[in-house]
């Protein structure tokens, strides 16, 4: 290994050491990375609502009949619906 590259190999695992940033490994991550966009909404049982800077709007919701948690699709139209309610209701009070 030449001079050149073990100064750089001493550098990257310097900043890396004392960085105050979290390696990228042990960020937070988005719990949704599929969308399923056919769950209709009778066969919910619990649904929580998610939105952080590093991810966009994300619903996990969990179903009655089996138990399975899934992240719903925030475009579709039943959700729009009810996010708008939520607001609505929200500014009211």
């Amino acid at each position: 290994m030449d001079l050149r590259s073990l100064t750089l190999l001493t550098f990257l695992l310097g900043t890396l050491c004392f960085s105050e940033e979290k390696p990228v490994s042990l960020s937070y991550r988005c719990p949704c990375r599929y969308f399923e966009s056919n769950v209709a909404k009778s066969s919910i049982k619990h649904m929580k609502i998610l939105s952080t800077q590093t991810c966009s709007l994300q619903i996990v919701a969990r179903l009655k009949h089996n138990g399975k948690q899934v992240c719903l699709d925030p475009k579709m139209k039943w959700i729009q619906e009810y996010l708008e309610k939520a607001l609505n209701k929200k500014v009211k009070t």
